[in-house]
């Protein structure tokens, strides 16, 4: 019987399959060998990069503030008084009465001190998208200002850099009052950015000690103050919530008296005198280089401020510091809730949990409510933003 002979057919394509893939994968891992040094290497010099321009920007920040202006001139009223002299304005005669009357001539300042001056002098009200200075008589003076710092700061950055530069005071947090200082051009996306504050130049002594005093004698829940309120959350779990409330209104109330001290105080310090009883100065200064010039300009300028006002359903009643007072005290409480109700809440939350479970003590329950009253003014300084970036193309 013969036997039959089997034949087994070659088939290596599952084999070559299999060789293709790990010859496949031995070259990925080759090429990451290769190729990895590069990327991170890119990826570290990009680091590198963005380090050090960062760094530069701080650097360049810190330089310009403490740079100084030799010498820097303006007039109070300048413009203003331009457009009553009519066709005189030009004349020698008006230039030189005009500038030794009301010139002013500041010399050698730092440039941090010109820039918190700019923002001090305006006094802006920003109502329903409009800006509305109330400092009429500093016109020329912001005017000539922006234009000094402009030219200090292309002196400084536009050889290298395109830049902005911005100041930003608002003497009460979330209250649309106080003022802008704009140079440069739009800030891009990669541009690097360094903030810092500076000090306004204004005497207000309104102190974290101050507001402390506000919180003591103005917080009484009906379980009493801090210490006690806070206590009766351990004590009584079922009325959480509204203890949690009623904190929360007390926090409130102690922010509403705390800016309503702040406005009084800052607008006697500050706006009172100049739109008040600098106007009357101002006008007899004009009336000596102008007869009568000075009492038209006065109530020129009352007159927009006023019309402006009202045109904004902001009523005058009163002398203009005293309606100021008014507008600011509504209009911070209105805003203060709007934007910082949900703020309270979450924060009182916070605190009650802490405190119930023992993670912080009723001094540092205290302390955290101070701190967050005291956050609301901010009279004395603004803050100031620096953008640099490569300049393209």
């Amino acid at each position: 019987m013969m036997k039959r002979q089997v034949y087994f057919y070659s088939d290596s394509r599952g084999f070559s399959t299999t060789i293709d893939v790990l010859i496949f994968l031995v070259l990925i891992s080759i090429a990451s060998l290769i190729l990895l040094p590069t990327i991170t290497g890119n990826i570290q010099v990009k680091s590198v990069i963005d380090s050090k321009s960062q760094a530069q920007s701080s650097r360049m920040l810190t330089t310009i503030l403490n740079g100084r202006i030799d010498e820097f001139e303006y007039t109070t009223a300048g413009e203003q008084l331009d457009a009553i002299a009519g066709p005189i304005n030009d004349s020698s005669l008006y230039i030189t009465g005009k500038k030794l009357i009301l010139g002013r001539e500041l010399k050698h300042r730092t440039f941090a001190d010109i820039a918190a001056e700019d923002a001090a002098a305006q006094w802006v009200i920003y109502q329903k998208g409009k800006s509305i200075q109330l400092n009429f008589l500093m016109t020329n003076y912001t005017n000539n200002l922006g234009s000094t710092m402009k030219e200090y700061l292309d002196g400084q950055i536009a050889d290298r850099y395109s830049y902005n530069f911005t100041v930003v005071w608002r003497p009460i947090v979330n209250v649309p009052v106080g003022s802008d200082v704009r140079i440069g051009e739009k800030v891009p996306d990669y541009a690097y950015v360094e903030t810092a504050y500076i000090t306004m130049p204004y005497n207000v002594n309104f102190s974290r000690q101050r507001v402390e005093m506000i919180v003591n004698e103005n917080f009484n829940t009906t379980f009493g103050n801090i210490s006690s309120t806070f206590e009766n959350l351990k004590k009584d779990s079922t009325n959480r919530t509204q203890i949690e409330g009623e904190i929360s209104k007390e926090i409130f109330d102690s922010i509403n008296i705390t800016i309503d001290e702040a406005v009084v105080d800052m607008v006697d310090e500050t706006l009172g005198p100049v739109i008040d009883e600098a106007q009357d100065n101002v006008a007899g200064q004009i009336n000596n280089l102008l007869p009568e010039g000075g009492n038209e300009l006065i109530d020129s300028i009352n007159e927009t401020i006023i019309s402006t006002l009202e045109e904004e359903g902001i009523i005058v009643n009163g002398s203009l510091s005293d309606t100021f007072k008014s507008y600011l005290k509504e209009v911070a409480k209105e805003e203060t809730r709007r934007v910082s109700d949900g703020e309270i809440t979450a924060m009182v939350t916070e605190l009650s949990d802490m405190y119930v479970n023992n993670v912080i003590s009723i001094e540092e329950v205290r302390e955290s409510i101070y701190t967050e009253v005291f956050s609301r003014i901010r009279i004395s300084r603004a803050e100031v933003t620096l953008s640099v970036w490569g300049r393209r193309g």
